[in-house]
């Protein structure tokens, strides 16, 4: 074995150690609790399927479609405690798998530098997702596996869109990213694998069954979503948290935190605002990713995952491990073009995502609770995104973006022995015509 393999199994072994102590003394099961009292009390038949009394009472209620009773069955078998050890670890197997993915089929490199930024980036939101338990980096994880694989395993790539569409509706921001030509097959299997999903509970409840249980999932829906929730996700870190703590004044029952609106508006208005500007930026990045064609989409990639973060309506900051396929993709970027100083805007861009990292890491840092409501009211969170928004904007307009090689074409360059550095993955466009000629 060589010393790179040892170390490659070194950091395994590591990494497995962190997902089992964290899994075991870390996480809280503060969200999973809710799953699993759903499953059990729904096929015990103690509980209904929907509304306060099927998990921990309003809002922290079961509230994902009737068919994913069926995905979350097996969580049911085992007791609460072992249930949430298995999701946290199987949670940390996904993640681990989706990172591979990137390293090994989309190449992307790191040096220290990066991997420190990263890491600082990231740290709060992979502690909070690990203490909560919730579903989302399943999600996250599918989503970010189902982009790098839509070229070359549609199936597979569509089958996880379908799971991560079944579960939270707002992955279907991620639909555009899959409509370029090289990708339309995972598109058509996610429509496809997402109707078969969907059908299934016909065979388990029948059409009567089915049908009322939709109709009680989508009461229960509205209910959570109208239901004050323009306060009850007040701390959000989203376009819309941060337009209702600026625009809107403090609720009573939220009296503990800091009162920083500058306008009285109505609530309301303030959704209105946020539905107008999320649209806006979404379609400009949209419209901008179709036409900057397929060289560039490994970047629009993590581009698309701030966008989720701050377009979506209820982004708590315990979600925005969101962010983390952007950050990778970003931490990847940062040590490819780091090397090129005299490019201003690869320096801007640089340093912005430096910034964006430093923020979330004081954050981190700053646990003290008062200190942690002004953080949240002022969005510190929502600030990062917006710098991190910013790296991506001047990294795809205004650099040289390194191009992902093909197996034949990094092949063709270590035949050639044309020695490009240590990134060993990418090429600039001048490069790549220089190895096809």
């Amino acid at each position: 074995m060589t010393r790179l393999h040892i170390r490659r199994w070194h950091a395994f072994a590591l990494l497995g150690g962190i997902a089992i102590v964290a899994s075991l003394f870390l996480a809280k099961d503060v969200d999973f609790r809710v799953y699993w009292l759903g499953v059990t009390g729904f096929f015990g038949g103690t509980r209904p399927a929907y509304g306060p009394q099927s998990g921990l009472g309003f809002p922290m209620e079961y509230r994902y479609p009737p068919v994913t009773y069926l995905l979350l069955w097996p969580i049911g078998l085992l007791p609460l405690r072992a249930a949430g050890f298995g999701w946290m670890l199987a949670e940390w197997i996904t993640a681990g798998w989706a990172v591979w993915l990137a390293l090994r089929v989309r190449r992307l490199r790191f040096d220290a530098p990066a991997i420190l930024a990263v890491l600082a980036f990231l740290c709060a939101y992979l502690v909070l997702a690990v203490r909560y338990g919730n579903v989302q980096p399943f999600v996250i994880a599918w989503i970010f596996a189902a982009l790098i694989l839509a070229e070359t395993r549609p199936l597979a790539a569509g089958i996880l869109l379908a799971l991560a569409a079944t579960f939270k509706i707002w992955p279907v921001l991620f639909l555009p990213w899959v409509l370029p030509r090289a990708r339309r097959r995972a598109a058509a299997w996610f429509a496809i694998v997402l109707a078969a999903l969907w059908s299934a509970p016909l065979a388990f409840f029948g059409v009567r069954g089915y049908w009322a249980l939709l109709e009680a999932w989508y009461a229960a829906v509205g209910r959570v979503g109208t239901t004050y929730s323009e306060f009850y996700y007040f701390p959000g870190q989203s376009i819309r948290g941060l337009l209702l703590r600026w625009l809107t004044p403090v609720a009573p029952p939220l009296g503990y935190f800091p009162r920083i609106n500058i306008l009285s508006l109505d609530p309301q208005t303030a959704v209105h605002i946020w539905m107008a500007a999320a649209a806006v930026l979404y379609g400009v990045f949209a419209i901008w990713m179709f036409k900057c064609g397929r060289r560039t989409l490994w970047v629009w990639d993590g581009a698309a995952f701030v966008l989720y973060s701050m377009i979506e309506p209820y982004a708590v900051k315990s979600g925005l491990i969101s962010l983390a396929p952007a950050v990778l993709t970003a931490g990847c970027l940062f040590a490819l073009r780091r090397e090129d100083g005299r490019s201003a805007a690869v320096r801007w861009a640089n340093g912005l995502f430096l910034a964006a990292a430093a923020i979330s890491f004081v954050q981190a840092i700053l646990q003290y609770k008062p200190w942690q409501r002004y953080l949240l009211s002022f969005g510190m969170d929502f600030w990062g995104e917006c710098l991190l928004l910013a790296a991506f904007a001047i990294w795809i307009g205004w650099t040289r973006l390194p191009y992902r090689l093909t197996p034949a074409q990094d092949s063709d360059r270590a035949v050639r022995g044309s020695g490009e550095g240590s990134t060993g993955a990418y090429l600039d466009d001048a490069r790549v015509s220089k190895a096809m000629r």
